[in-house]
């Protein structure tokens, strides 16, 4: 199918202005103006008017079940009300466990689980996050680990989910439970090709990066240090402390903020750093609240990309131009229908853009500080694969 949305305002850094986009096989093939949109429209050309609204790559999220009620039922109502009512186009999908979970039982129901979730069109990331490790320093008490990661190898090893927008299957664990012996987990996470994230919400800050430079310099020095492609994810992290992010940056590891953070501190160092708002949150509330954020405030635009583009690169096995509306990109959006546009500079009151098209700078939202949810950027339509 041939698809031309027109009388919009489109989201693309190849083409800042484009008021409209042709989409040809999933692919996007065209961005322009209107006027040319309106003499490439034709026989076999479906037409869409935007009516003004903008067209933006798709949010990645994070959505969690525990094991009990990851029925395939609930994770096809849960990823769809994600896709189709928040605008996201790419979930990692965290699966919470117990240690009395892993079981053959679970197995099995986990694999159905997974396969309700490669019907959905949205991309999917499968997290075994395991909870309820004894931190006492033992071998044996994080010998549940490698339980874990034969279960992600058992779930992946269904053909027929995999080939169907399932990625590899990463493994999280709780950074408290598993300081003592860390640098024996992160070994075997990456001695098995599996993604760590490591849930940080209660740990210290400065004990979370003492414990992530360490471990990475002996994994270095054993030739064991994570695959760039399956960078270590330190989940809610986040500090005010500049030299926590200027040692972060020489471990390789990559944050995903779960709240308000300190986003532009994390930028301006270099840390790969994502965001992901509270499930069910409309994503440009985080944007806002990073936007007008009392200590570290950014631009609407590198909170968006937070959320899109900066938010694939810790993703495995993610296309180089995901989160990007570029010709020859997948064509994976989401429409919105939008108040007012701006390029809005961090904490601004008014926005600060320049008419010169030399600038090359897209649109996007204006938002107001403690912005009412009803305000915000409605949802039209998500597309995925232009279908």
């Amino acid at each position: 199918m041939t698809l031309m949305l027109s009388n919009g305002t489109i989201h693309s850094t190849a083409e800042p202005y484009a008021e409209a986009m042709l989409v040809e096989q999933g692919q996007v093939t065209w961005l322009g103006s209107d006027e040319t949109a309106a003499r490439l429209a034709g026989e076999g050309v479906r037409s869409q008017d935007l009516d003004r609204g903008l067209v933006a790559p798709g949010f990645v999220g994070l959505v969690g079940l525990t094991v009990q009620q990851a029925d395939p039922g609930t994770v096809s109502e849960v990823l769809n009300v994600a896709v189709r009512g928040l605008g996201y186009t790419a979930l990692r999908l965290r699966l919470d466990l117990q240690l009395a979970d892993l079981v053959p039982s679970r197995a099995d129901a986990l694999r159905k689980a997974l396969q309700a979730a490669a019907e959905r069109p949205a991309d999917v990331w499968p997290v075994l996050a395991l909870h309820g490790l004894a931190a006492d320093g033992g071998a044996p008490s994080i010998s549940p680990v490698n339980e874990l990661l034969d279960l992600a190898e058992f779930l992946d090893s269904d053909e027929t989910a995999e080939a169907a927008c399932l990625r590899r299957t990463a493994v999280s664990l709780d950074l408290p439970e598993v300081l003592p012996n860390l640098l024996g987990v992160r070994s075997w996470c990456s001695e098995a090709g599996r993604q760590l994230l490591l849930n940080c919400s209660a740990a210290d800050p400065g004990v979370a990066v003492e414990a992530m430079v360490t471990t990475t310099k002996h994994l270095r020095e054993l030739k064991q240090a994570p695959h760039p492609g399956t960078p270590t994810v330190l989940v809610g992290f986040d500090s005010a402390e500049r030299s926590h992010w200027e040692q972060l940056l020489n471990t390789g590891a990559h944050v995903l903020l779960t709240g308000p953070g300190h986003l532009g501190t994390a930028l301006s160092v270099g840390v790969p750093t994502a965001a992901a708002p509270a499930e069910g949150e409309n994503p440009w509330q985080l944007i806002s609240r990073h936007v007008h954020h009392s200590a570290d405030p950014v631009s609407v635009r590198a909170g968006f990309n937070a959320q899109t583009r900066g938010a694939y690169r810790s993703l495995p096995q993610a296309a180089p131009s995901a989160g990007q509306l570029n010709p020859g990109a997948e064509a994976t959006f989401a429409v919105w229908e939008v108040e007012s546009l701006a390029v809005q500079t961090p904490n601004s009151t008014v926005s600060a853009w320049s008419t010169d098209t030399r600038a090359r700078t897209p649109l996007l939202p204006f938002l107001e500080a403690d912005q009412a949810t009803e305000s915000l950027p409605r949802l039209v339509s998500t597309v995925i694969r232009g279908g």
